[in-house]
């Protein structure tokens, strides 16, 4: 397999179930580097490219609803040397999941078991405040690119939070109540609509965050349980439902109208668009591969070996 990219490209994808953190060929997907004996386990990613770093929550040995030891620590990436530089201790609070980057310049930080949002200065490494939430299933956050506010899903509940962004800390100002339990939520970067799977069917629910009210309710084609993740291209014009736990993926346009399905790995948790949005990448984690799917040619062109079962996947320039 050879993949079209940029000489300057590169890939990092977190190995989960290797407790390390991988650099790969974004030409073939081979490990060109590897960051070993992370502690158990690491999930998640957020790469911050103008501050050459990237943040590994280290979320605990269990999976949502049952985490038993949680931890609590942010491993941090140098981007340029691929070498662990360090963890940000979130202490009192634990479960350190979704970590995403504000307008603001912070980061912003789900800690599960807290029932917590914590807010981290990337620039210190270092936790700067926190907002206290309803629900300790809150597992996923993101900010919106048009506003100063962020939301978080609290799974189990069926709750979305408008949190709004203001001074050294937040406010939650909104909570939606869906008519399911929700899973992955990502927002649009070019409408003001927050999108969420519900956990328990295989339904996509749109929500107008201007008005705070939920707009369509869509079926996902194909697929026989759930959707988990849901990830827009990086200009909006498409978006990737992945199955959970299903090897399916949908996609969708910028009208939210269906385009095609595309076949997946043995459980697969997360992905990425390529920079050129011509592929998506799905890391699977039972069989160890990472799915690479050509959006022109609507089809998978494989299932490739990497690591020992990654979650969770980005490109970034060397």
């Amino acid at each position: 397999m050879n993949l079209k990219h940029r000489p300057e490209q590169e890939i990092i994808a977190v190995d989960k179930q290797g407790q390390q953190v991988l650099f790969l060929d974004p030409a073939n997907l081979n490990v060109r580097a590897a960051i070993t004996g992370l502690p158990s386990r690491p999930h998640e990613l957020l790469v911050i490219e103008s501050l050459r770093k990237a943040y590994v929550p280290i979320y605990g040995d269990g999976v949502h609803g049952d985490n038993p030891h949680p931890n609590h620590q942010v491993a941090v990436i140098d981007l340029d040397s691929r070498r662990l530089t360090g963890f940000i201790d979130t202490l009192p609070y634990v479960s350190p999941h979704t970590g995403r980057l504000g307008r603001d310049g912070r980061v912003y930080l789900c800690c599960e078991n807290s029932a917590t949002l914590l807010i981290i200065d990337p620039r210190l490494d270092k936790v700067v405040g926190h907002i206290d939430v309803a629900s300790d299933n809150v597992h996923r956050l993101i900010p919106l690119p048009h506003a100063d506010q962020l939301w978080a899903e609290s799974e189990e509940d069926r709750q979305l939070y408008a949190i709004d962004l203001q001074g050294d800390g937040g406010e939650v100002v909104a909570t939606l109540q869906m008519p399911g339990p929700l899973n992955g939520i990502d927002a649009s970067p070019l409408q003001p609509w927050v999108l969420a799977t519900d956990a328990d069917r295989p339904l996509l629910y749109v929500v107008d965050t201007d008005q705070r009210s939920l707009l369509r309710t869509l079926e996902l084609p194909g697929h026989q349980h759930p959707g988990q993740v849901v990830r827009f291209s990086p200009d909006g014009r498409l978006i990737a439902v992945i199955g959970d736990f299903e090897p399916i993926v949908s996609f969708f346009d910028e009208n939210l109208q269906w385009l095609f399905n595309a076949q997946l790995g043995d459980k697969p948790l997360d992905g990425c668009f390529s920079p050129a949005q011509d592929y998506l990448l799905v890391a699977n984690e039972n069989d160890a591969t990472v799915s690479v799917i050509d959006i022109i040619a609507r089809k998978t062109l494989g299932h490739v070996p990497v690591g020992k079962g990654c979650e969770i996947l980005a490109y970034f320039n060397r």
